[in-house]
C-alpha cells in the first residue's frame, strides 16, 4: 500500500480550480479573523462561514462529487462578497503567501 504524501496531497488540491478557489476563500476569511483591526461583526461572518465549512452537516454531503463542495464555496464567496470591503489588499497577499506554503 502506497503512503500518501503531504506536500503531494495538497499539490493536487491546488491545481484542482474548485478547490483552489475554496482553500483562497477560506484562508482570506482565516486571516480577517486574525487580524486585531477587523471588527467583531466581520469576524462573526468569516468565523460562521468557516465552521460551515468544516461542519460534516452541510445542505449537500462533501462526499458528492463536486455538488459538495459547491455548497462550501458558495457559502465562503458569499460571506467574502457581503464583507468584501474590509478585505484589504494585505489580507489577500497574506491568504495567497499561506495557500503558497501549503
Amino acid at each position: 500500500m502506497t503512503k500518501l504524501s503531504h506536500d503531494k496531497t495538497w499539490r493536487k488540491f491546488k491545481d484542482i480550480k474548485a478547490f483552489k478557489k475554496l482553500i483562497e476563500s477560506a484562508l482570506q476569511l482565516y486571516v480577517l479573523i486574525l487580524d486585531a483591526d477587523t471588527p467583531v461583526w466581520i469576524k462573526s461572518i468569516a468565523i460562521s462561514s468557516l465552521i460551515y465549512l468544516i461542519t460534516p452537516l452541510d445542505i449537500c454531503p462533501d462526499f458528492i462529487p463536486i455538488k459538495g463542495l459547491a455548497d462550501d464555496l458558495t457559502v465562503l464567496v458569499t460571506a467574502l462578497l457581503s464583507i468584501n470591503h474590509h478585505v484589504k489588499p494585505h489580507h489577500k497577499e497574506q491568504a495567497k503567501d499561506l495557500f503558497n506554503n501549503l
